[in-house]
């Protein structure tokens, strides 16, 4: 029995990758004039691509290179629309889905103000998509379902208005814990800033009660001014105490705040109504018209689009 020589690989090696990249090179180009009619921008593309994977794979490339050949030929593509000027809508009926209205035509605030016991279910629905992020327009909505004739619809908008309001106070009684403990400027500075904006949504939900309205606002101004001390150009809580000195129509120092916005901010249009509120008061009636003028952004906000258009007119 003779022994193997090692020198026998470095001939037969070479001699194998030659006859079977011939034969790799031979099953591409088949591939690719079988599969010309669906590739035919791409042949040079195919050649290399099945030339290339039958020599990654000696062998056992070339079963499949047959079957992704056979695949390639069978398998349906989604049709794809070429002309989009004349659709047949009558093929699309079956798969547009049906939509209603779950509260019909009427608005929301119409509902809940329906004295009719008949309602009570649809009120209820109504309540329950109000009561997840509401908006203070929700909350409002919600008290007043308070006085409605149904006891359930009273009892569920107490309990999402006094959900709302302990959440709120929870957080804040958790800031103060954490505002004490500060060790650091910057945590103080942080917690005030958040104790700040939770006193506000208390004032700006109308959870507060108007013998408390006073105090709690001036919390919104106390931790602002914490905020403000160390960090005099904070955007938010610049906004945040001028919208406060507005509500208590203190029109010089709102408008200081939202100047100290402008002054370091690269987009003031959300500025723009609170200042033109502030100059309308002041009956500077030419600078609110100036403002509406150079505030295109505000444009294409469909809640304020009127007005600018009301006060950009000659």
């Amino acid at each position: 029995m003779m022994g193997w020589d090692y020198s026998d690989i470095f001939v037969s090696l070479p001699i194998f990758y030659t006859i079977h990249s011939t034969i790799s090179l031979l099953f591409a180009i088949i591939s690719s004039f079988v599969l010309q009619k669906r590739f035919e921008d791409n042949r040079l593309k195919t050649v290399l691509f099945f030339w290339i994977f039958n020599i990654s794979l000696p062998i056992i490339g070339y079963p499949m290179t047959i079957w992704l050949v056979y695949y390639l030929i069978t398998v349906e593509y989604e049709k794809q629309l070429t002309n989009i000027h004349s659709i047949n809508m009558i093929d699309f009926e079956n798969e547009f889905p049906e939509v209603t209205r779950l509260f019909g035509e009427a608005s929301m605030e119409r509902l809940l103000n329906e004295d009719i016991s008949s309602l009570s279910s649809m009120k209820m629905k109504a309540l329950v998509s109000l009561a997840d992020n509401a908006s203070r327009t929700d909350v409002t909505l919600i008290k007043n379902s308070l006085s409605d004739r149904n006891d359930e619809v009273r009892l569920y908008s107490f309990a999402v208005i006094d959900k709302l309001e302990r959440g709120i106070n929870g957080q804040i009684h958790d800031k103060l814990i954490s505002f004490t403990k500060a060790e650091t400027t910057e945590e103080r500075v942080n917690r005030a800033g958040e104790l700040a904006h939770l006193y506000w949504d208390l004032v700006y939900f109308e959870l507060a009660d108007e013998n408390l309205k006073r105090f709690i606002i001036s919390e919104v101004e106390k931790y602002s001014k914490i905020v403000l001390d160390v960090e005099p150009h904070n955007e938010k809580i610049n906004i945040l105490l001028g919208k406060t000195y507005l509500m208590l129509k203190e029109v010089n120092k709102a408008e200081e705040c939202f100047k100290n916005v402008i002054k370091n901010g690269k987009n003031i249009d959300f500025i723009v109504p609170y200042l033109a509120e502030i100059f309308f008061l002041k009956r500077l009636f030419i600078e609110v018209k100036n403002l509406f003028a150079n505030a295109k952004g505000l444009r294409t906000n469909t809640l304020l689009h009127p007005v600018v258009e009301q006060w950009s007119s000659k």
